[in-house]
């Protein structure tokens, strides 16, 4: 992290007067950004060493975010849509003394200490010390967060490697649209524009829609701030190329490379990305190995594909599972032992040319009552590349069925739904659908992925829709 503060220094010193972010708000200044960080980093000096960060976004969570790093604390991010229970989850096991909130009422009774997120700005940025960590914490699929140690080595390689995909120069323009309490945000939201020299816009409606709002928070945002990089997962990318086709319209003509992750996307979906002006670039990585572990790269786009493994990371199938080991490994996770050399992802996947392709999760698969097993992901890929579907789950009832919920942003009937799936083998097809939206509780994860426990406990609770069984022919030919 010491070549983002040097940097940070340089640019307030070369072009102080030049916007660096953009918010709801208003804007900062390089100069004024330094001034800030420096501020708050003096302010938490006397603080306790843990401290929670409880801004949702904006720039005050950016200043928050650099001027702990630059105090040497442990950041405890607290992402603004996990819930209360998850929420205290953090507060307990991080041991955070302190959080930094504009909120002071919402920690009213609580011992932890409340520090504003402003502070009088000094104007000198001292040099940054190194060794501070930031524990992220990630839903996972039970729904309780586990917290995983990020420290410099993580950061630094993780910037190194993903600073030469994307190009990033003093003529970019990012629009931040993930939320900031999430690692991959925080690198190429703020540390990659600031290494960069580049302007980033947080916009809120943006991650608003991202997260279920409406769709003309980031439509409106992308028209108006005419960015050049943005990061999105696969459901708000298929509600926004859907709206595009529809509309007949193309993307705005500034974007030159827009990441997609978080969970797997339909070829199709990137194909129909491309057609309607998006650069899109799919990858894939977790946040204990910092976020990223393969990218596709501009100008050798690879759809159904994540890529090429990044520099100095050692990616090896093992017993088809992808693993990890080099710099970009986390710590250990939060009062576990220390991780090892080589990190098993859990996830399925294989090498294929040099990219990388990934095929599901290892505790996903579901085996039926005749003894095959099936990942969810070959089946839900297909549905999903519909742009009207944001995302699925295919699951396996109590009684041995298996039943698909689809999640919709646009109607789609049951045909339409059917119909990818029909050259599936027998074993893998669904029998019955569920159509619901965007409304239901807790169904997908912010990344747009399914929380298979609350698929599972949806599909014994609600009546499914049978799905046109296969022909005799077909079985036979299954």
């Amino acid at each position: 992290m010491r070549a983002v503060f040097d940097a940070l220094r340089r640019h307030a010193a070369e072009r102080p007067g030049t916007v660096a972010f953009r918010d709801d708000a208003g804007a900062v200044t390089w100069q004024e950004l330094a001034a800030r960080v420096a501020g708050l980093a003096r302010r938490l000096d006397d603080a306790p060493q843990t401290i929670a960060l409880a801004v949702p976004g904006g720039i005050d969570y950016v200043v928050a975010d650099l001027a702990l790093t630059l105090a040497g604390k442990r950041q405890v991010p607290l992402p603004f849509f996990f819930s209360p229970e998850q929420t205290g989850h953090i507060l307990t096991e991080s041991a955070a003394e302190a959080v930094i909130g504009a909120d002071a009422g919402a920690f009213a009774g609580s011992p932890l200490m409340v520090i504003p997120p402003r502070a009088a700005p000094v104007g000198a940025l001292p040099d940054y010390p190194g060794g501070a960590e930031r524990v992220i914490y990630t839903s996972g699929s039970s729904g309780r967060p586990k917290g995983v140690i990020i420290g410099d080595r993580q950061l630094d390689a993780s910037l190194s490697a993903l600073g030469r995909v994307v190009g990033a120069s003093t003529r970019d323009r990012h629009l931040s649209v993930m939320p900031l309490p999430q690692l991959l945000e925080q690198i190429c939201g703020i540390f990659l524009p600031i290494l960069a020299g580049a302007e980033c816009v947080l916009r809120f409606d943006a991650t608003r829609a991202l997260l279920g709002g409406p769709l003309d928070g980031l439509t409106r945002a992308m028209e108006e701030i005419r960015p050049t990089t943005s990061l999105l997962t696969p459901g708000i990318l298929g509600r926004w190329v859907a709206a595009l086709e529809h509309a007949g319209a193309i993307a705005p003509s500034s974007l030159r490379f827009v990441a997609v992750g978080g969970a797997a996307s339909p070829p199709a979906l990137i194909r129909a990305a491309e057609a309607a002006g998006l650069p899109v670039h799919e990858g894939y990585g977790l946040s204990e190995c910092c976020s990223v572990v393969a990218m596709n790269r501009p100008g050798e786009n690879a759809p159904g594909t994540v890529g090429p493994v990044l520099d100095g990371i050692d990616l090896q199938i093992v017993d088809g599972e992808i693993t990890v080991a080099g710099p970009t490994v986390m710590d250990s996770y939060l009062g576990g032992a220390p991780a090892p050399a080589r990190w098993h992802t859990g996830d399925l996947g294989r090498l294929e040319n040099g990219r990388l392709v990934v095929e599901g999760r290892k505790d996903a698969l579901l085996v039926t009552p005749a003894g095959r097993n099936i990942s969810p992901e070959w089946v839900e890929a297909r549905v999903n590349a519909d742009p009207r579907v944001v995302s699925s789950a295919l699951t396996l009832r109590s009684d041995g069925a298996l039943v698909l919920i689809v999640v919709q942003a646009a109607p789609v009937t049951t045909a339409e739904i059917a119909a990818p799936l029909a050259d599936l083998p027998a074993y893998a097809r669904p029998e019955a659908l569920i159509l619901t939206d965007l409304s239901e509780p807790d169904l997908l994860f912010p990344a747009g992925t399914p929380n298979r426990k609350v698929a599972a406990a949806l599909a014994e609770r609600i009546a499914a829709v049978p799905l046109p069984p296969l022909q005799q022919t077909e079985r036979l030919a299954s």
